[in-house]
């Protein structure tokens, strides 16, 4: 699992032998990476975080909750509330803490700051099934003033698509009302949730084949743009037709326009590789890199032992492939050399670069096989950082400095951005991102907005300095509150860093 904060990628990771250890001696199971300095430091925790979820609330803190069993040396986790504030550097754990057991729930931050806790099962499992699934969900922070969990409500869809309703796809729709309007993706179903009335609006149309856990794809809401008037539109992509480990993965996606009179899956051919537990990130330019998984089986630990493996997921899919959403079409990308199977994650840094990690199809540390566990991480270049299109560099926004800050805005507010650039002759676009919390090919919360650019004026006091003044998105439907990068880029490639912000 992995997600960003103050230019530091965040991990956490199985309840295993890891090398890395926290200050009681203990493996860790997180750990903070300095993207800069190149440094690894762990992180202490108590409780098991395998097959967990996170989302960061409106304030700007993350919240990360469930997990397994636990061991000696670790509390069980499924009921355990965990906090990381940057503010702070540690995270705050409330072992026990909520109504019910969750393994491999998905999380998701609402429009009034808050985050929702959906579903999972109470026990780790390959398929789903009826005694330990867990069809309810949760909101924190809850109605009490003393911090007391209020009572999980009922999610009948959970139920209605079983056995695979674990780590379903969620995404707030944008609308004019503010309110908490759920796209879900279960067993291949489709809904709109009324989150704050707790009732169903509208099936869609079933897409064809299974994407969701184990037969994982993966799913994001398309770039949203103020001159289409947000028009929302998911994708989904990857999957397996069968819950069998010979099996080709599935080299499809669908494309779905959800306020359409009659909307309906447009499906295409996945840029030609078949992919089960495949990631995907949205470029500061709008267009979407899909990379790591397999080609052939489903998501899960391999069998057998280790002189004698039964790979379930095999055949690596090296080559990321680039999806320009504008003009619907893929381009093969060079490949890695690093076989990203079962627990792999990919996440966009604040530089413009995708930074890639993990794969251990096994349920501990095992090395010299096909797969191994993996701890080498890399960097997938985007097209644009191999241009000599100059990169703009963010100096302040609002008068204040980037570097080191998280600087607050509003929506529908103007905010004045100082920017410089070699480039003799600019042309300024930018976006404001959500880079998401990521496991297990979800990108939880995941968001990408173009802003709109007001003004670009000259400065005459600084050569090659620009005053940028941008319009912040009109309400948090759009992009939810909390903590976000924007980017500035010229004609196409992105600003050296991002400022990271907090829209509230």
């Amino acid at each position: 699992m992995i997600y960003l904060i103050n230019h530091m990628i965040i991990q956490t990771f199985l309840v295993e032998a890891n090398p890395l250890l926290q200050s009681n001696g203990q493996p860790a199971e997180s750990a903070l990476f300095d993207i800069d300095k190149n440094t690894l430091t762990a992180l202490d925790l108590t409780s098991d975080t395998f097959c967990s979820a996170g989302s960061f609330m409106g304030n700007g803190v993350l919240v990360h909750t469930g997990g397994d069993n636990g061991n000696v040396q670790f509390a069980a986790g499924q009921q355990t509330l965990r906090f990381y504030d940057p503010m702070v550097g540690k995270w705050e754990e409330k072992v026990g803490l909520m109504k019910s057991k969750r393994w491999y729930p998905t999380m998701l931050p609402l429009v009034d700051g808050r985050v929702v806790i959906m579903g999972g099962s109470t026990g780790g499992t390959g398929l789903n099934r009826a005694e330990i699934d867990n069809p309810t969900y949760n909101i924190w922070p809850p109605s009490s003033a003393d911090g007391t969990p209020d009572a999980d409500r009922p999610m009948p869809f959970l139920t209605d698509t079983l056995p695979y309703n674990l780590y379903v796809f969620m995404h707030i729709v944008p609308n004019n009302e503010n309110k908490n309007m759920l796209f879900m993706l279960s067993n291949q179903q489709p809904i709109l949730f009324d989150l704050d009335t707790g009732t169903l609006v509208y099936n869609y149309p079933k897409i064809a084949v299974q994407r969701t856990y184990p037969q994982t794809g993966t799913s994001l809401m398309l770039p949203l743009f103020s001159s289409n008037n947000y028009a929302p539109e998911i994708m989904v992509c990857g999957g397996q037709a069968a819950f069998e480990i010979t099996s080709t993965a599935e080299a499809s996606c669908g494309r779905m326009l959800l306020n359409a009179n009659q909307p309906a899956w447009v499906m295409d051919d996945f840029g030609g590789i078949p992919r089960v537990m495949p990631d995907n990130v949205i470029l500061p330019n709008g267009q979407v890199v899909f990379l790591n998984g397999a080609q052939t089986g489903f998501a899960g630990f391999r069998k057998g032992n280790k002189a004698n493996p039964l790979w379930v997921n095999s055949n690596p899919a090296f080559n990321p492939v680039l999806y320009d959403p504008v003009g619907k079409t893929y381009a093969k990308m060079n490949p890695s050399t690093v076989a990203r199977m079962y627990h792999s994650v990919a996440i966009l840094s604040p530089d413009g670069y995708v930074f890639v990690a993990g794969s251990n199809p096994q349920a501990s540390v095992q090395k010299g096989l096909e797969f191994s566990t993996e701890y080498r991480a890399e960097i997938f270049k985007p097209p644009y950082i191999l241009t000599d299109v100059p990169r703009p560099t963010i100096i302040n926004v609002n008068g204040t400095d980037i570097a080191g800050n998280r600087i607050p805005i509003a929506y529908n507010q103007q905010t004045i951005l100082v920017v410089s650039c070699t480039d003799p002759k600019p042309s300024f676009t930018a976006a404001i991102i959500h880079l998401g919390f990521v496991t297990h090919s979800q990108n939880m919360g995941q968001r990408y907005v173009g802003v709109d650019i007001a003004s670009v004026n000259y400065d005459a006091n600084a050569a090659g300095q620009y005053i940028i003044t941008l319009t912040t998105p009109p309400n948090p439907t759009i992009i939810a509150p909390g903590p976000h990068y924007i980017f500035i880029l010229n004609n196409g490639a992105p600003c050296v860093r991002a400022a990271e912000v907090l829209l509230n």
